[in-house]
């Protein structure tokens, strides 16, 4: 064989290679040059970030992002995130949204995560109507009041009386009882309106609070009439034993309707059998009468009765 053929050969497919390996630089260029245009940086969080905590260089980071992705109020640069207050809970590896960040220079706590023109407002709570202590900051929830109509003669009546605040925090105050010893209360933030904290704080001085914990995700605003012990009960029989003072332990028996006198037939006496007639006994006489004999019957009741 030609050994300029081989060599032509040979330089034919080096050259085929390189081409092939020139085009596939390029087009991978090209789709990491159009990936990156549709990439921009995003601050996300690198731990998860507790409500009321201030942010620290640490906790964040800076990570490329599809722009058709990226949520709006995104930030772009952890300038804009370190030193200011959460104002909600950011979980790890997700963006940081300008409104889960208080105003800048707030300070930590409750007053870092108010947002303007709202108020926070503690009020005391026992237990049950904290709702066993799950009222956690970053719930929402309704407020109802237990208190005694300004109407003579009125019934204590429970009403909704705000709902879907948030609760900014939940916690403990030491107070002083009547014989001058400390006892721990419960207390919770929750953040209103100027006009919301004076209902509230009245509603609170006047009756008893109950907080209900609402979904995360219902925002409606309904309307309750309310309700008095009565509407409560609901039971008319035993408001009205109770009006009377008669108490008992266990309903009283439902009285049965009455049932009808039984009828006795009355049955006649039974006729008794007439006695079967014996057969006559009959006497024979016999006469005699010279040479002449006779006999003669007769029966001995007839001659008794002659």
């Amino acid at each position: 064989m030609n050994k300029r053929f081989i060599f032509a050969l040979v330089g034919a497919a080096v050259f085929g290679l390189l081409a092939i390996l020139v085009a596939q630089n390029y087009l991978q260029q090209q789709v990491l040059e159009k990936t990156q245009q549709n990439l921009a940086e995003v601050v996300i969080a690198t731990v998860d970030i507790p409500i009321g905590t201030v942010i620290t260089a640490r906790q964040v980071k800076t990570e490329s992002y599809p722009r058709s992705l990226i949520p709006e109020g995104a930030l772009t640069k952890t300038e804009a995130v370190v030193e200011r207050v959460a104002i909600t809970d950011i979980a790890a590896k997700t963006p940081i949204l300008t409104r889960y960040l208080a105003a800048p220079g707030s300070p930590p706590g409750p007053a870092g995560q108010l947002q303007p023109g709202m108020r926070a407002v503690s009020v005391r709570v026992d237990e049950a109507s904290s709702v066993a202590g799950f009222a956690l900051a970053g719930n929402y929830v309704d407020v109802i009041v237990i208190l005694q109509p300004p109407v003579p003669d009125a019934k204590p009546v429970a009403k909704t009386i705000l709902q879907n605040i948030k609760v900014l925090a939940n916690g403990q105050q030491t107070q002083t009882r009547a014989d001058g010893k400390p006892m721990l209360s419960n207390t919770v933030t929750l953040e209103v309106t100027p006009a919301q904290a004076e209902r509230i704080k009245l509603a609170e001085s006047e009756g008893k609070l109950q907080l209900a914990i609402r979904n995360a995700t219902d925002r409606l605003i309904g309307s309750t009439p309310g309700y008095t012990k009565t509407e409560v009960l609901g039971d008319a029989e035993l408001l009205a034993r109770s009006v009377s003072g008669a108490r008992r332990e266990t309903p009283p028996p439902r009285a049965e309707p009455a049932m009808p006198p039984l009828q006795v037939a009355q049955s006649r006496p039974a006729a008794s059998p007439s006695p079967t007639p014996l057969p006559r006994q009959l006497v024979t006489v016999e006469l005699i009468e010279g040479s002449k004999r006779s006999k003669l019957e007769y029966a001995p009741e007839l001659a008794r009765k002659n």
